[in-house]
């Protein structure tokens, strides 16, 4: 009989880089795509208050995400109204992965503060 005594160890070493990197890939993929949520968020709250009454707050006070935030710009537009567009740039860092991804959103709404 042959001596199995580090086998267990070995297959360890083996593994459990490729499953750190799974967890880890998980949970970055995870908050981007809450940061994703909360700039559309963000943007459509803006957007509809801003449609529907003056004196709105700034709309990065919807903006959960962790990070710097993201830029607004707002716009009138003869098809939809008041438009509001954001980007923000998230950097993705999966172990030696780093990737900086610009993200954006925008919504529009009928303005109801002119007419009515």
């Amino acid at each position: 009989m042959q001596d199995e005594g580090g086998a267990t160890a070995v297959e360890f070493a083996i593994v459990a880089p490729v499953f750190l990197a799974a967890i880890f890939g998980i949970i970055q993929l995870s908050l981007l795509a809450f940061t994703v949520a909360s700039l559309n968020y963000a943007v459509e709250k803006g957007a509809r208050c801003a449609a529907v009454r003056t004196g709105c707050p700034n709309p990065a006070s919807h903006y959960y995400a962790p990070g710097p935030a993201p830029s607004f710009t707002t716009a009138e537009n003869q098809a939809c109204g008041l438009s509001l567009t954001a980007s923000v740039t998230y950097n993705l860092n999966i172990l030696a992965f780093q990737r900086s991804i610009v993200l954006s959103g925008s919504a529009c709404f009928p303005d109801l503060k002119s007419g009515a």
